[in-house]
């Protein structure tokens, strides 16, 4: 069993993200210099944002200085990473990375990723 303070006490990565600019996922898949789908693209952290559209996900790129939106449906994923230490340290670790991926939903082109293992 975890103890009370690992439980409740929040996650994070020890990055500023002072001056870091929020990205699109499709920004990135679109980007010449570091675009596509197979690129695979670092994950320094990650946090569930409230907002007045509800839970925002968003991974923290500090190489880009950037911090990417995720779609509100990977919330939860997000949650459940940020309770499990062993995914934490991972990425603190620097041994997550994800790729992006398009697909139509509602006759719209939607974004989202999968997550990689970099060793």
């Amino acid at each position: 069993m975890k103890s009370f303070a690992s439980k409740f006490n929040k996650t994070t990565f020890g990055i500023d993200t002072t001056n870091f600019v929020y990205v699109k996922l499709a920004d990135i898949f679109n980007s010449p210099e570091n675009g596509g789908k197979d690129v695979v693209h670092p994950i320094n952290g990650c946090y569930v944002h409230k907002s007045p559209l509800g839970d925002s996900p968003v991974i923290i790129d500090e190489q880009a200085k950037q911090l990417v939106n995720l779609p509100s449906h990977m919330a939860e994923t997000v949650r459940e990473i940020l309770a499990d230490s062993e995914a934490v340290e991972a990425i603190k670790a620097g041994k997550v990375g994800y790729t992006i991926y398009d697909y139509e939903s509602h006759n719209k082109k939607c974004y989202s990723i999968s997550f990689v293992d970099i060793e």
